[in-house]
């Protein structure tokens, strides 16, 4: 059973989706991403409407240095210009809200950590991510990185 202060993020167009949708405890709260506005606003807007949710599970495509996420890819570039991530920073009341993100690639490289790192600074973000993984779904699956050196939830799948 999740907890109740977990939510899924999960992009539509995520090549994994299916395999997450089916292997997540029941329970979970689900917000699924589409190329709509913008996903920042969506997930805020859920949040704020969530006071609740503390950790927010991330499933979406990535490279080495950059996130899609609704369409649209989120390089440093795009990153510093995403006025959105201010406003999750207003959702900060005491306590770092926690990003998981679900990926082997993005944290195994100096780009990717930098992108994440960006991204905690302007939102106000813990986000942790696995800096050596083979799966996401695998047992032993640590976010083992953290941009804000702040204690990590497991993984859904645990």
């Amino acid at each position: 059973m999740a907890q109740s202060d977990d939510v899924v993020i999960i992009d539509s167009e995520y090549s994994q989706r299916q395999e997450v949708l089916d292997n997540l405890p029941v329970g979970t709260t689900v917000i699924e991403i589409k190329g709509i506005s913008n996903p920042w606003k969506s997930i805020r807007e859920y949040l704020e409407q969530n006071r609740s949710k503390l950790v927010v599970h991330l499933f979406a495509n990535t490279n080495y240095n950059a996130v899609k996420l609704g369409g649209k890819t989120y390089d440093m570039n795009a990153v510093d210009q995403e006025f959105e991530f201010s406003m999750l920073e207003g959702l900060y009341q005491g306590s770092y809200l926690q990003l998981l993100v679900y990926d082997c690639n993005l944290g195994s490289n100096p780009d990717g950590l930098a992108l994440l790192k960006e991204i905690s600074e302007m939102s106000y973000f813990n986000i942790a991510v696995p800096t050596n993984c083979n799966s996401i779904f695998g047992a032993d699956l640590k976010f083992d990185h953290t941009t804000m050196n702040q204690p990590t939830h497991n993984s859904i799948f645990q």
